[in-house]
């Protein structure tokens, strides 16, 4: 379900044109009442942009603020940088009641320059919340082509919980945290021990799965918002039944943006889900499908219209397989298997028709050992569109 108008109990919100973005949305606020618990994740790049340091700070606190901007993502922009996020967490915490420490923030946009803080902080005194969550995606966005929106409902016991999750992601997208701008609000009563664990396996099995360009940014920030405004039975790990169905929803949400965002790839036409099973080792089955999904070689040939798929097979070759029981398909298409290539010409016809007009391929790489252990990735081909377009900015 897709739709910005959504309202959860205990969250407003408002999305402001501050004049970073010229005449466009490019300030979102989100505020808390009561105060929510927080789980967040963060980019693992060593140049972590000045509001991913601030927030890092205070996500152990109850939050009752978020503030996300987008244009300038005030990050490789040092001291100045620090103080122009404190300066506007400081004006924040005086328009809207609270404490700096209770606040959040997060950015996107370009790298290397310095926000207009005086623009923000106008935009701050001059906001109005209003109880949905309209116009707040259109605030967070760059260059992504459609909005990244989700809203769901989760039943426990007798009450009806509620979950809206916006995301941001097109390029410079690779696992190392959640590998874009994520935010999940809901009305869920959850302790913190709890929620940590869950949106961290979610993330871990979800976000953490999906590669563009192979690089980690200097923003990336997930965080999911819980204020228990819905009344259920508190969520912990000791109750196993709602803290499975916990675990689940946050995995629906999680996939279902964690798709979007490689949809929606800059220059990118083509996606890619490579599954690997009967590894030797777990780590095996995770190690395979990141080499292979990352690999350099692998996007290019995606890219070409006439995908040279023998050549994936030198790929797979540096990694830990049974060669003898080893087996590739695309699409359900035989490529090898029983220790050799696929020869049959009609066979070999559909591999290139699926490869010639499919703009979504399905990977299956099967280990040959006798195991269960299994994992994937989604990723993109590596366009001369793609090159031009990221070449072109420093975001």
């Amino acid at each position: 379900m897709i739709d910005n108008n959504i309202v959860i109990n205990g969250f407003s919100s408002c999305a402001c044109k501050s004049g970073l973005k010229n005449n466009d949305y490019d300030l979102a606020i989100i505020k808390s009442s009561p105060p929510s618990i927080v789980s967040a994740m963060y980019t693992t790049n060593k140049f972590q942009a000045a509001p991913v340091k601030f927030s890092k700070k205070n996500d152990n606190n109850k939050i009752e603020l978020l503030i996300v901007n987008s244009q300038i993502a005030n990050a490789l922009t040092g001291k100045d940088g620090d103080k122009d996020t404190l300066d506007i967490a400081k004006k924040a915490s005086e328009v809207f009641k609270c404490k700096k420490n209770n606040i959040l923030m997060a950015s996107t946009g370009i790298i290397g320059k310095r926000i207009d803080k005086e623009k923000v902080k106008t935009a701050l005194e001059s906001a109005t919340l209003n109880n949905d969550f309209k116009n707040i995606i259109k605030a967070i966005k760059m260059r992504d082509r459609f909005d990244k929106t989700y809203h769901t409902k989760l039943k426990v016991e007798n009450k009806i919980a509620k979950f809206y999750a916006i995301a941001k992601g097109t390029s410079t997208v690779h696992p190392n945290m959640a590998t874009v701008l994520l935010f999940i609000f809901t009305d869920l009563n959850v302790d913190k021990k709890a929620l940590d664990k869950a949106f961290k396996e979610s993330i871990q099995k979800t976000l953490n799965r999906i590669s563009i360009d192979a690089e980690t940014s200097t923003n990336d920030t997930a965080i999911i918002m819980a204020n228990a405004t819905c009344g259920n039975t508190i969520i912990t790990e000791n109750n196993k039944t709602l803290f499975t169905q916990l675990k689940n929803k946050l995995d629906e949400i999680c996939t279902t943006l964690a798709k979007m965002i490689v949809l929606d790839g800059e220059g990118k036409n083509k996606t890619i889900i490579v599954s690997v099973k009967k590894s030797k080792t777990k780590q095996d089955a995770f190690d395979i499908a990141k080499r292979f999904a990352t690999s350099s070689l692998v996007k290019i040939l995606f890219a070409s219209e006439n995908i040279r798929y023998k050549k994936l097979l030198v790929v797979i070759g540096n990694s830990n397989i049974n060669i003898n029981n080893f087996a590739l398909s695309i699409n359900n298409v035989n490529i090898f298997s029983n220790g050799e290539l696929n020869t049959n010409e009609n066979e070999l016809s559909k591999i290139k028709s699926v490869l010639n007009n499919k703009k979504e391929y399905f990977i299956n790489i099967d280990c040959g050992y006798n195991t269960k252990y299994e994992d994937y990735y989604c990723f993109t081909e590596m366009s001369q569109e793609y090159i031009e377009v990221v070449s072109s900015y420093d975001v």
